[in-house]
């Protein structure tokens, strides 16, 4: 063979050794990655599934390192550091199908077990079994593993690769309320914010605008204006709350008046509430009229609830003693289902019992609307009870007048004539000796109505008038008279608009409008302009309230006319059964005036039907 052509040759083998030789080492160093991979999932399962690493033929690593070898075979000579035996064409196929999903669960017991996948954070489950609740995970790897068998027309490169493993989107967990992001930025779908709590610094600011008064006392009045001021915080901040809307007079509870169970008095509380009266020139056996608990019914006739109530009742006669104070307005209570006379007898009883229990405080019996069962309704209420109290005690009696309570029951307070004739009635019933106190408020209902609502001076049924006749009337000079007017406004703080706020300018302003009327003539101008400037404000409410009231009459007109006609039917009924038994009586007997008796029978039988139906 001629040099240049031997030459030639051996240049050729010279490139194809050196081919093999590359193709060796890229897929020796192919081979090396897929075992250390192989090999770090190895060490991790190991123990658990005593798999070797010649018998990893399952495993994702190992089946792409024996299909590289496959391949490899068929163009080039295998490299002696392979792993294990090259597994033929028939073999490898036999293991695709045994490794399909189909096939996945009928391994052959002598085989060894699959080793896992060596993705970290899968781990083998048992042969034939199926984790429960793991169905969609489960269904997921099958998938994954049928991606993974690769035909074999697939390049020696693409083998190498593996496919990045691609997570579904984690969504968002939600709140059950609103099915809002937890996490999310934005304001409108977020937690509500919480209010913020005022400083300290703040705090004291308000404390220090509430002591600046909203008006100035008036003084050398013969008239004591006030209103119901609150104890919060404290009882002698009642004194200091009368000061600020400009009052001579205030009604106060002195505990809470919704629960039965309060603590006692403190001493720092009492000796505050007197250092308050004197630095602001209160009298407290004057100007000052506590107001009892609603719970209290000295009245009733159930033993539990009687004790209840006496056991409030004293304990708050007591705290007036406290505290200096020697008038006490208190409700009557109600009969409930027992006769009434029975209910005012124990409620005299009652008081007498806590008149000899107390030394100065004098109870102030309140006048009431008059609705259903409950005492005070009529000036004769009041006269009764007085009556039995013991003459001994009889000087530590009271009343308190409310005027819209007055009005509601049917007193007309509006004109001049008409307020004259109820205070003489009232002097006449009770005495004008026992009026230690007036309530002043207008009323929302009707006169006669029996409903208790009270309304702001001047907007009511009892118009500006009627209270020029109050404060222009001799007898309640020097008395205290508070008022209860509603002062209630919408809450600016809440956005809904459903809490209020007492606005304390309210009766800031009547208790000026009050002592202007004293002295003030009605045919004035400035009278006359008040007086219509407030009937117009309250004009639509009492129009509304007004067509209610006619139709409620007319609704109890139509009952009445209704119970009537039955009660003729009831009574006729009897009567003719009566007639024809007196017709009997006198053949057989001839007896008229058994006749006579049964018929009387019969209508005091129908008379006690008709009380009960009524």
């Amino acid at each position: 063979m001629p040099r240049a052509r031997k030459a030639g040759v051996a240049s050729a083998d010279q490139f194809s050794a050196n081919l093999q030789s590359e193709s060796r080492k890229r897929k020796r160093v192919e081979t090396e990655d897929a075992d250390a991979q192989g090999q770090r999932s190895d060490k991790r399962t190991k123990e658990t599934n005593g798999v070797t690493h010649q018998a990893g033929l399952s495993s994702k690593s190992s089946l792409g390192k024996r299909k590289v070898d496959v391949v490899a075979a068929d163009h080039l000579e295998v490299d002696q550091e392979v792993d294990g035996p090259i597994p033929s064409l028939k073999e490898e196929e036999a293991f695709r199908q045994r490794r399909s999903p189909k096939n996945k669960n009928k391994v052959q017991k002598d085989q060894d077990a699959p080793e896992p996948s060596t993705t970290a954070h899968r781990t083998p489950s048992k042969t034939g079994r199926r984790p429960s609740g793991r169905g969609r995970k489960v269904k997921a790897e099958e998938e994954e593993e049928e991606e993974d068998v690769l035909d074999d027309s697939e390049s020696i490169e693409d083998v190498g690769k593996s496919k990045p493993k691609s997570r579904r989107p984690r969504k968002n967990r939600t709140t059950q309320a609103g099915n809002k992001n937890e996490e999310s930025d934005d304001p409108d779908t977020g937690p509500t914010p919480k209010r913020k709590r005022k400083t300290a610094a703040e705090r004291e600011a308000d404390r220090l605008a509430a002591m600046v008064p909203l008006a100035a006392r008036a003084t050398n009045l013969r008239m004591f204006v006030g209103a119901h001021t609150s104890i919060a915080k404290g009882v002698e901040n009642a004194v200091t709350n009368c000061v600020h809307i400009g009052g001579n007079a205030f009604a106060c509870f002195l505990k809470s008046q919704r629960k039965w169970d309060n603590p006692p008095l403190a001493d720092t509380n009492r000796d505050a509430f007197k250092s308050a009266l004197l630095e602001h020139k209160y009298d407290g056996t004057q100007h000052i009229v506590p107001h009892g608990s609603y719970l209290v019914n000295l009245a009733t006739e159930d033993e539990a609830k009687s004790a209840q109530s006496y056991a409030t009742f004293i304990d708050d006669l007591r705290r007036c003693e406290a505290l200096g104070i020697r008038y006490y307005n208190f409700h009557p209570g109600g009969a409930g289902q027992s006769p009434f006379n029975e209910a005012v007898a124990r409620l005299a009883g009652n008081l007498n019992r806590a008149l000899a229990e107390t030394k100065t405080v004098v109870p102030l019996l309140e006048n009431m609307a008059g609705h259903g069962t409950l005492i005070g309704g009529r000036f004769g209420d009041l006269r009764d009870v007085i009556d039995l109290i013991k003459p001994e005690f009889r000087a530590r009696i009271g009343v308190c007048i409310d005027t819209c309570h007055s009005f509601a029951a049917g007193y007309d307070l509006r004109s001049p004539e008409a307020f004259a004739a109820t205070m003489k009635e009232f002097d006449e019933t009770v005495g004008l000796k026992y009026l230690k106190a007036l309530h002043l408020n207008d009323s929302k209902a009707p006169l006669g109505s029996h409903r208790d609502l009270h309304q702001n001076i001047g907007l009511g049924f009892l118009g500006l008038r009627a209270f020029h006749n109050v404060m222009n009337f001799p007898a309640f000079e020097g008395l205290p008279l508070i008022l209860e007017t509603p002062c209630e406004r919408p809450d600016p703080s809440d956005p809904k608009g459903k809490k209020t706020i007492d606005d304390k300018n309210v009766w800031a302003t009547e208790i000026k409008l009050l002592e202007s009327l004293i002295g003030m003539d009605v045919q004035s101008e400035t009278f006359k302009s008040l007086e219509k400037d407030l009937a117009d404000k309250g004009r639509k409410e009492r129009e509304a309230m007004q067509k209610q009231f006619d139709k409620k009459v007319e609704e109890q007109k139509k009952k009445a006319a209704k119970l009537e006609k039955g009660q003729t039917s009831l009574r006729d009924m009897f009567g003719k059964k009566a007639v024809k038994a007196g017709a009997t009586n006198v053949k057989k007997k001839g007896n008229k005036k058994k006749v006579k008796g049964e018929e009387s029978e019969v209508e005091d039988e129908s008379s006690e039907l008709s009380d009960v139906s009524s």
